[in-house]
Order: structure tokens, then sequence, then C-alpha cells
């Protein structure tokens, strides 16, 4: 009760913001095709839910994230409103868990609030994933991300890492429900041994633990299984292009995608009509991006050399959760915003962590103290401007008539 009364509060701001600030992201009719897809599919499965159980891949593919689409289409049917409502619900509710996390982790409720509040509006992933139905798998695969970090830190603090507590066993599971949304664990098992690398031994503990060992055994476990007898296309989510192999255009993107988290700009139909100014820095665009990938690397060197634990630990979170995406750009022309999502924390954090401890540093003068949040505030309108850039094309899109015959289609489709 402690703790509602403490944290409530926080999780409530957090809803207000996420739905205040895109709330109108509701009002856009049906207009993606991978969405109708989904509609179609969960109306398929409402009639015959049992039929989904009826062969074994279903156990390996995606029945977590299958299942939630088939519950919200007995609510919502086609409106895709009821689907976006959630999608906003769950953002805000990993932004929570984002601000306890980082309020264990650092000695400071108001950096952790000002990541969260970062999070929230968007910064560095920049809204892609609010206006789409099918965006919620990137929603949900993050948010029990972030929880198994949690629980898994709070049982290292609570009960040393023993496998046989409540809080480790609560971790195990809902890291196999990540499996059962999407096959990506291994970015959660290396950012696990990133905290271990960071905390442990300046604690003088080992880094290698079973709670670790244990988490890496499930996840091969799993990747055998899925690899074996799940549905490498998934039901709902079709993989249209094969993934290419890790090189140096890997490299090259890992840069562009953090590049990306400072300046959301790439070729994009939106540019056709943007002010002047974004086309300027669009064009200057290979200076910003060399300046900006020289100031990463110099800050992630003396992050990791000089920073803290918790920085070196976010620093760490943000190249290993991005990594997995890296491969997946077949002419390395243009990123997908929505691979960030996850990966934002990590900047929410660093990007607070450096204004709350710059404003500490001005305390003794109380009108500049708050000058320094002027940076975070630039981000956050930038985020705006971008999330209502992408409202707009949706909102185009939904009106055009290709997309209005798709929803007739659709609800053609779920009458029969």
């Amino acid at each position: 009760m402690k703790s509602l009364r403490i944290h409530g509060p926080i999780y409530l701001l957090l809803l207000l913001v996420v739905f205040t600030a895109f709330g109108r992201v509701m009002s856009v009719p049906l207009w993606n095709d991978t969405d109708a897809h989904i509609l179609c599919d969960a109306h398929e499965l409402s009639r015959d839910p049992v039929s989904m159980f009826a062969h074994l891949g279903f156990y390996f593919s995606q029945p977590v994230l299958q299942l939630g689409f088939l519950a919200q289409y007995r609510l919502f049917g086609l409106d895709p409103a009821g689907y976006l409502a959630v999608n906003l619900a769950i953002h805000a509710t990993n932004a929570f868990v984002v601000y306890m996390l980082v309020n264990m982790l650092f000695p400071s409720r108001r950096m952790a609030l000002v990541a969260a509040l970062l999070f929230a509006f968007g910064v560095g992933s920049y809204g892609r994933v609010f206006g789409a139905i099918h965006q919620q798998e990137n929603l949900l695969l993050a948010g029990l991300h972030l929880l198994v970090m949690y629980v898994f830190i709070r049982n290292d603090y609570r009960h040393q890492g023993r496998v046989r507590s409540r809080l480790y066993l609560l971790g195990l599971g809902l890291f196999l429900l990540t499996g059962l949304t999407k096959a990506t664990s291994f970015s959660l098992v290396g950012v696990l041994i990133a905290y271990k690398a960071f905390f442990h031994r300046f604690r003088g503990r080992r880094i290698v633990t079973p709670d670790v060992l244990i988490f890496l055994a499930a996840a091969l476990v799993f990747y055998w299984a899925q690899g074996r007898w799940g549905y490498q296309a998934p039901t709902v989510f079709a993989n249209d292009h094969p993934i290419e192999g890790f090189s140096l255009m890997s490299v090259k993107n890992l840069f562009r995608y953090l590049n990306m988290m400072f300046l959301p700009l790439q070729p994009s139909s939106m540019l056709e009509d943007a002010p002047f100014y974004v086309n300027w820095l669009f064009a200057a665009r290979t200076v910003i991006r060399t300046a900006v990938a020289l100031a990463i690397i110099s800050y992630s060197f003396f992050g990791f050399v000089f920073g803290s634990r918790a920085i070196r630990f976010f620093l760490a979170w943000t190249y290993i959760t991005v990594l997995p995406f890296t491969d997946q750009s077949e002419t390395g022309q243009w990123l997908n915003l929505s691979h960030l999502y996850l990966t934002s924390v990590g900047f929410c954090v660093v990007l607070a962590a450096g204004t709350t401890g710059t404003a500490n540093l001005l305390r003794a003068r109380p009108s500049r103290m708050w000058v320094p949040y002027l940076v975070p505030l630039v981000f956050v309108v930038m985020a705006l401007g971008v999330t209502d850039r992408l409202h707009q094309r949706n909102r185009v899109l939904a009106d055009q008539p290709e997309t209005i015959a798709l929803r007739l289609a659709t609800a053609a489709s779920c009458r029969r």
C-alpha cells in the first residue's frame, strides 16, 4: 500500500500525458493493410478459438499476441480506436516500468520521473509505434522486456539473485512470454549479463551466476524448439524480406539508428511539404550525422570509463537492444523508427541523467537551475512534431480511395 501511495500518482500522470499527447491517433479509421489482415485473422479465430491450439507450432510462434488480438476483437470488433487505446495504455505502463527501474538504479526520484516522461513523450522513437494496430507487438514485447529487467534486478537486490524466490520465478515466466510474443530473447539475455557485469563486479560477486545461466538455457531451448516446430512465418506477421547477415553495413546501420534518436530525418514523402528548415536540416544530414556519430562514440567511451555503474548499464542497453535490427536493411537507405522503441529507454535515461545532474550543479543559482531542462524539452517538441506529421500522413492515407475500399473489403470479410 505504501508503494501504491508513493508511485500510483506517477502512473496516473503518465497515463494522462500519453493520452493527452497522442490520443488523437484513435480518431484515424483503418488505414493499414497489415492491420486489416490482423482484424480478419482475429475474426476467423473468434469463430473457432480452439483451432489455434490444434498444432504444436502455436506454442512456439506468437500465441500471446494472437490471443491478445482475439480478446480485443471480442471487445472492439472492427473499430481501430479501441486497439489504439490499448496501444497507448501499454505505452504508458511501459513508461511507468521505466520510472520504477530507473528509480531503483539511481538515487534520484526526479531523474527517474524525467526519464519516464521523456519515454512517455516518445523521445528517441518518435511515436511511430502509436498509430497502427500491428505495432502492439513492439509495445507488448518491450513491456515484457522491461518487466523482466525490473523483476530480475529487484530479485538481485532483495534476494541476492536466488533462483528459488518468487520474484525470480515471476521473471522467468515473463521471460518465456517474451519468446511467445516474438523470438528476440537473446538481446534481453545480453542486457541481463551487462547488468551483472557492471553491478556484481562492484559488489565482489561473480558475473556468471545460476540466475543468468537459467535464462540463457531457457532462451536456447526455446529458440531450438521454435526453429524445429514453430512457424517460420507467424500467422499475423509475415517476413517478406530475407534477413541479411551481419556485415559492415550492420556497423553503419548501428550508428545510423543511434543518429535517428537525435535527428529523425530520412528519405520520406513527408519531406515534400515539410517546413523549409526541416529540408535544410535534411540537406545537411551527412555533416550532422558525422558530428553526432563522433559525439556518440566520444560520450560512450567516457561514459564507460568515468560514468556511474547505472550510466554504463544504460549505455550498454542502448547498444545491445539496437544490435538485432542492424542487419535488416536491404538497401541501407531506410530505417524503421519502431525498432528504436526499446532502445530509446537508454537514450532517455542518459538524457535525463545529464539534465538533472547539470541542474543539481546550478542549484546555488535558482534562476538558472531550470535552464538544462530546455534540452530535453527540445527533444519532446521534436517528438510531438514528428508524431503529428505521422498522424497527418495516416489520416491522408485513410481518405484514399484504395484505403476506403480496403475498409469495405475488411468489413465484408468479417460479416461472413
